[in-house]
């Protein structure tokens, strides 16, 4: 009873949280600054990532997730679900990120 009115409860709550990032983002506060603190704050997430699952786990722990849009990836706050900007802005593009993914998974194991 008591997990099950807490994880209702956070569903509730979801809409009114939101993270730095993303009050920036929509409060047309984004400045160069805050432009390169996402980029080295994600940076190593997308630097170690082996899969688009692996990347999204990642992204999820720092509190943003992935969405598709037309052909580009872009990156949205976990929180509130704001846009915040595409993968390319940060410094991978998504065919870049698929093209190395791909390879990865095509990449014989090494015993």
């Amino acid at each position: 009873m008591f997990a099950k009115h807490t994880i209702e409860q956070e569903k509730k709550d979801l809409p009114f949280r939101q993270s730095a990032w993303a009050n920036a983002r929509v409060s047309n506060r984004w400045n160069t600054e805050m432009e390169v603190s996402l980029r080295t704050y994600l940076y190593d997430e997308f630097v170690k990532a082996r899969s688009w699952l692996d990347l999204r786990r990642r992204l999820v722990s720092k509190g943003f997730h992935l969405k598709q849009v037309d052909n580009r990836v872009r990156l949205r706050d976990a929180y509130s679900n704001v846009d915040i900007c595409s993968c390319r802005f940060l410094g991978f593009p998504s065919a870049q990120l698929t093209s190395r993914f791909a390879d990865m998974r095509a990449a014989p194991e090494i015993d």
